[in-house]
């Protein structure tokens, strides 16, 4: 379908190409060298070659067509795309008019702030929950909306974070109804409701069931039929009753979701004040209708000249196969190279959040930062009750473990100095989790990462990272939660720029690991040459250690690289 639409609109802008106005976006990544296995540590030949050329088309005020093309053999995630049918990564046409707006192809839409239908790609961790269909907007009156959506797709994601391609798969249909009203008075409101049915296959049901959270609930049932356990345990034929042509007929399953969603926004006196609920009625697989919920709020205030964000998140659905939302996930993301490595296993299907983020400039030209992140999941069955005392402190004991508790403490200093010649920053981050089920164990991690950056004359600048980290994880025995091994880690990061006049940039970095005495160590440099304002290519020598790219709870495996180089090219037209 997208084929045969984006050939359409090429004939048509063809035919219209003398009111047209494009422009172009190009991105080339290439690398040659040795893969790092994250789980086994051992080398294999490694290349990527990626093509990426986002087109941007306007044809007068109100039509613009945007198309993704992408030619991969291979990428770094994901499945290579060389045929004409898999290039085409994504494609829509918007109509815009004074009172109405429609979109027709593949959507990338937010509905509050995600908790019932939020839509986007992220080449960095091979994310995309599009559906495919249309989506309408009309201004019945100035402080007075409708919107609706119908749209049908595939999703795919990963059952492990190390496997470099997705290998589940579910599709689904979706209708969706809004309104949207505002005025000084009430604030911002938006009501919607979605009708969701999802197709889970025999095949993706195997897949999951005994090895997630969804899937031991599953095993642990009375719901599943035997003639379906045998499908589920045997690979072999011999061990079914059942003929093979009959699987699908047998043994797929349709979930339906009907999500009720309230969200305001107000603002009084210095306050910034935001509120979102969504009332879930949704299936479990191969049961009945259970009922769950979703609420997310946040406030921002300016008290004593310290800005002041508070966030609260609780979700509550156990059971849900997350797809078309993407929920606030309540905690820093931050830029560290190392306390980046260290990713909360945040659970949007159940797990309850705060955070309050401070920031306030003490002097001129010196800023503080603080933050404070935790969660917890809920309360089931004969779990014994903890309160937020116990997360503060992550006390030591066996009833803190089935929560899956997490603590995260950041503090920041930056600022300028020299007459705004030194720019620095300065932080401290404290990284706290507690993990159960396949690998049990606590984390606890100290990252220090500072900044510095040098103005010299004439546009020189010299800009440096330097990091230090110390880990340690107790591994836990999954029956009683006693220590079964230790391991410590220190982690040091360093790197160094050298800009001329914004010209190009030569970077050197070094990335240390010491664990139980052995040391390894990452070392490469990279040339980055700016041919123009539009266009930039980079050349990068040496390893790069591997480790988790996330994005708002989204994670993909960054593969391991050695002795290798690698090429990006960059290009706006």
């Amino acid at each position: 379908m997208k084929t045969r639409l984006a050939a359409l609109m090429v004939l048509l802008g063809g035919i219209l190409s003398a009111q047209l106005e494009m422009n172009y976006s190009y991105e080339m990544k290439y690398g040659d060298g040795m893969q790092v296995k994250p789980l086994t540590q051992d080398t294999t030949d490694y290349t990527y070659f990626e093509n990426l050329l986002d087109i941007n088309t306007y044809y007068g005020d109100n039509i613009y067509i945007y198309s993704q093309l992408e030619y991969s053999n291979p990428p770094v995630f994901g499945y290579s795309r060389m045929g004409l049918d898999s290039m085409i990564n994504a494609f829509y046409i918007e109509y815009s008019h004074e009172r109405f707006n429609v979109k027709l192809g593949d959507l990338y839409e937010l509905y509050g702030r995600g908790l019932v239908f939020y839509t986007f790609q992220d080449q960095n961790v091979d994310y995309d929950n599009s559906i495919q269909g249309l989506v309408l907007n009309y201004s019945l009156k100035e402080n007075l909306g409708i919107s609706t959506l119908v749209g049908t797709g595939e999703y795919a994601y990963r059952s492990i974070l190390t496997k470099p391609v997705a290998d589940l798969k579910i599709n689904n249909n979706v209708i969706l109804g809004s309104i949207d009203y505002g005025n000084n008075y009430v604030g911002d409101l938006q009501f919607s409701y979605i009708h969701q049915s999802t197709l889970l296959s025999p095949d993706y049901i195997k897949n999951i069931y005994n090895k997630s959270e969804i899937g031991i609930e599953l095993e642990m049932s009375d719901r599943v039929p035997p003639s379906a356990l045998q499908y589920f345990l045997f690979d072999e034929e011999k061990y079914w009753d059942f003929e093979p042509e009959d699987i699908d007929g047998l043994f797929s399953d349709t979930l339906v979701v009907n999500n009720f969603n309230l969200n305001w926004n107000y603002s009084i006196w210095n306050m910034d004040i935001y509120f979102d609920k969504a009332w879930i009625q949704y299936d479990k697989i191969y049961g009945d209708e259970v009922f769950g919920s979703r609420l997310y709020t946040s406030v921002y205030t300016e008290l004593f000249e310290t800005g002041i964000t508070y966030e609260y998140k609780n979700y509550y659905l156990p059971y849900l196969i997350k797809s078309i939302s993407n929920p606030p996930i309540g905690y820093r993301e931050g830029n560290s190279i190392l306390a980046s490595r260290n990713v909360h296993s945040m659970n949007f299907g159940n797990e309850i959040g705060h955070q309050i983020d401070l920031n306030r400039s003490l002097v001129s030209n010196l800023n503080v930062a603080a933050n404070l992140s935790l969660s917890h999941r809920h309360q089931i069955g004969d779990m014994e009750p903890i309160s937020l005392l116990d997360i503060l402190s992550m006390k030591n004991e066996d009833k803190m473990y089935d929560y899956f508790p997490f603590l995260q403490v950041y503090l920041e200093m930056n600022g300028w100095a020299f007459s705004e010649r030194l720019y620095y920053k300065v932080g401290m981050d404290r990284f706290t989790e507690f993990t159960v089920l396949d690998d049990s164990k606590k984390t606890y991690v100290t990252t220090v990462p500072t900044q510095w950056m040098w103005k010299l004359t004439n546009g020189i600048s010299v800009n440096i990272y330097l990091e230090i980290q110390e880990k340690t994880v107790k591994q836990l025995s999954s029956t009683d939660f006693t220590l079964s091994d230790e391991t410590k880690y220190t982690n040091n990061y360093l790197s160094a720029s050298y800009s001329h006049m914004g010209k190009w940039i030569v970077t050197g970095f070094y990335d240390q690991e010491i664990k139980d005495s052995k040391s390894n160590e990452w070392i490469g440099a990279d040339l980055s040459y700016k041919i123009s304002t539009e266009t930039q290519v980079a050349l990068f020598y040496g390893s790069q250690k591997g480790g988790l790219v996330c994005a708002n709870g989204i994670c993909a495996e960054q593969p391991g690289f050695e002795d290798g180089y690698k090429i990006t090219f960059r290009s706006f037209f």
